[in-house]
């Protein structure tokens, strides 16, 4: 599910806010008393801009969470051969975590440049080949049941009844993988990708996750030569990442009815025309 800008009003930013700029004026005083632009937030974060310094703070049940996602970058870093964040600091105590902007645009409401796909596949096989032995407690263990999936999805009924029927079992392997790696969460600049970030939900799970996001935003063909690139497909394999896709899909058509954003309805009526074939897509 895409998360862009799904935090609480205003009291909560002004909160988030103050403790930005607390965390930054302890671990990074050069940048204190620089302006905190809002970039945007997810279901359990916002992040703020200040200078070149991204600095993302968590809700207090997430906050020591960050000292464990900044050891995951690091370890991710040193095994992708594409950019990912790289913590200047992360305080625990504050629930923030903060590190030099990288390059480039997300894909967010973009076609991607020629050649991304291949790219992804390829940085997408060299995060799924880290052990997950090393990853150790930098990641929690999530089995991505599919039955899990489907208990409190909402969504139109004959979509629902396509999903329950065609519930793929569960992965036998699992591996270190991003878990919400939608085109919100991917840069590009010049026509080529610069990096992936928000790895706050990354997790020791189904490789398919992984590929379900770039199959809702992009389209099937965009999929085929990522699985190229990847270098593994099976029928099965196939099954769970079309799966995770349509749950998305559905995930962001209730989100932008419920909010009014119209972006997420459109971009979710959009990518149910290839997720679902045949069934005309979801009501106005």
């Amino acid at each position: 599910m895409s998360t862009t800008d799904r935090t609480g009003g205003p009291e909560v930013g002004d909160a988030l806010r103050t403790r930005a700029a607390r965390a930054v004026a302890v671990h990074a005083p050069g940048y204190r008393g620089a302006d905190l632009q809002e970039l945007g937030g997810g279901l359990d974060h916002r992040a703020f801009l200040a200078r070149d310094l991204v600095v993302r703070v968590a809700d207090p049940d997430g906050a020591a969470e960050v000292a464990r996602e900044a050891a995951l970058l690091r370890l991710v870093a040193g095994h992708v051969s594409i950019a990912v964040p790289a913590p200047l600091f992360a305080d625990p105590d504050e629930g923030v975590i903060a590190y030099p902007l990288l390059p480039g645009r997300p894909l967010l409401g973009r076609t991607p440049p020629e050649g991304a796909a291949a790219r992804l596949g390829t940085v997408l096989r060299e995060l799924h080949a880290i052990d997950p032995a090393d990853v150790g407690n930098r990641a929690a263990v999530d089995p991505a049941e599919p039955a899990a999936w489907l208990e409190d999805l909402g969504g139109p009924a004959p979509l629902l009844r396509i999903l329950h029927a065609s519930r793929p079992r569960p992965a036998r392997a699992l591996v270190l993988a991003h878990a919400d790696l939608g085109a919100e969460h991917v840069l590009e600049l010049g026509g080529r990708l610069t990096g992936i970030i928000d790895w706050a939900d990354a997790a020791v799970t189904d490789p398919a996750l992984d590929l379900a996001r770039p199959y809702r935003d992009f389209g099937p063909a965009f999929l085929d030569d990522v699985l190229r690139a990847y270098g593994h497909e099976t029928p099965a394999f196939r099954d769970r990442i079309t799966f995770f896709a349509r749950c998305a899909a559905l995930e962001d058509l209730a989100y932008g009815r419920e909010s009014g954003r119209e972006e997420y309805l459109r971009a979710a009526r959009r990518s149910l025309t290839w997720l679902f074939p045949g069934t005309g897509g979801p009501p106005a």
